[in-house]
């Protein structure tokens, strides 16, 4: 099969599965929060293994207790995906707000007076407004909002392979 032919399926699945997820933003969401739920329980049970099985290991006893910490957080997620579907939709609202207080201070502190400051204001701007937003709509926005992302992700991603295999077809490139 061609790069260009695989490049276009990639895009095409991704886009399907972007709009299957803006459709359906709840399954979405539980699927996301189980998914990394099982990450969480996988890398913890990795890490214990590697902490008791290389005895060389530096810092041992942090990394067991992290991972055990992993463990009982994988455990949870699985246990209890909508407590914990409401503890990542918190998450994101954290970062999307530190995110964007640091693109303001980065603003007035690095980029006053040059071309980016305006761009850099905007997005601290819309970042900060999106994490005081999710922070206010907790736990309603925590039924839609990983989901949604995850659409707007998928969607954005099958958009750009189409694309960039449409072109690399149309140039003869790949």
């Amino acid at each position: 099969m061609k790069g260009t032919t695989v490049l276009i399926l990639s895009g095409a699945l991704a886009l399907l599965g972007g709009l299957a997820a803006l459709i359906f933003p709840l399954p979405a969401s539980l699927a996301v929060t189980v998914l990394v739920g099982w990450v969480f329980l996988i890398s913890g049970v990795v890490g214990l293994y590697a902490s008791f099985s290389d005895r060389t290991m530096p810092h041992r006893g942090w990394a067991s207790f992290i991972s055990l910490v992993d463990i009982v957080l994988g455990v949870w997620m699985l246990a209890q995906p909508m407590a914990a579907m409401v503890s990542l939709t918190l998450v994101v609202g954290v970062l999307f707000l530190a995110s964007g207080l640091a693109r303001l201070y980065a603003a007035v502190a690095r980029f006053r007076g040059t071309r980016l400051f305006w761009m850099m204001v905007l997005s601290g701007i819309v970042s900060t407004l999106l994490g005081l937003y999710v922070l206010a709509a907790l736990p309603a926005a925590s039924l839609v909002l990983i989901g949604t992302l995850l659409a707007i992700e998928l969607i954005v991603i099958g958009i750009t392979l189409l694309s960039l295999g449409l072109a690399l077809r149309k140039n003869g490139k790949f």
